[in-house]
């Protein structure tokens, strides 16, 4: 079957599997079996295994975290995308909020977690520096995507943690 221009194979005409959008136009190989799908390039090299779908509704197996280098590269092109249509609500309305540069640095943040962490676990570090600090910096993503990726929940102190100590130290006093 040939990919379209998405690097994407429908099979039975409503059910969608993506290989990749390095694999778009080109022949490929699709072996279908009764739980999975194998996708091979022309050469016979496994490109990606997906669930089968059965059913008349219509289903799409595109992993959001595939377009993330070319939204890095096109963040305008961040409304029409698979990536902001994966993002709960308070993360994806902070991007769409942002300004072209501020987005392309909050997708390279995710796909940097993502590469490392896995997707589920960057979208759910960077939700989480969202929510603590009201931005979304590339170091403490991938931090808080680390910690969820290893199942570890956050650092829980003893006794409350009194910063107002460095306050007093920092402060320029009035001469």
């Amino acid at each position: 079957m040939k990919a379209d221009k998405y690097g994407n194979i429908t099979v039975q005409g409503r059910h969608r599997y993506a290989a990749g959008p390095e694999h778009a136009g080109h022949e490929m190989i699709v072996g279908l079996r009764a739980l999975e799908v194998e996708i091979l390039d022309a050469e016979g090299k496994r490109v990606i295994t997906h669930p089968r779908s059965y059913g008349d509704k219509p289903t799409d197996s595109g992993d959001p975290s595939s377009q993330l280098g070319l939204l890095c590269d096109r963040p305008a092109a961040w409304r029409n995308s698979r990536v902001r249509d994966a993002m709960p609500d308070p993360l994806r309305e902070w991007i769409d909020a942002q300004d072209e540069a501020t987005r392309r640095d909050s997708l390279r943040a995710l796909l940097h977690a993502d590469g490392e962490s896995g997707w589920r676990a960057a979208v759910a570090g960077m939700l989480e520096i969202l929510e603590s600090t009201g931005g979304a910096d590339r170091a403490g993503v991938c931090l808080a995507a680390a910690r969820h990726a290893s199942g570890l929940g956050p650092v829980a102190y003893d006794d409350p943690v009194d910063l107002s100590e460095y306050d007093i130290a920092y402060t320029k006093e009035d001469e």
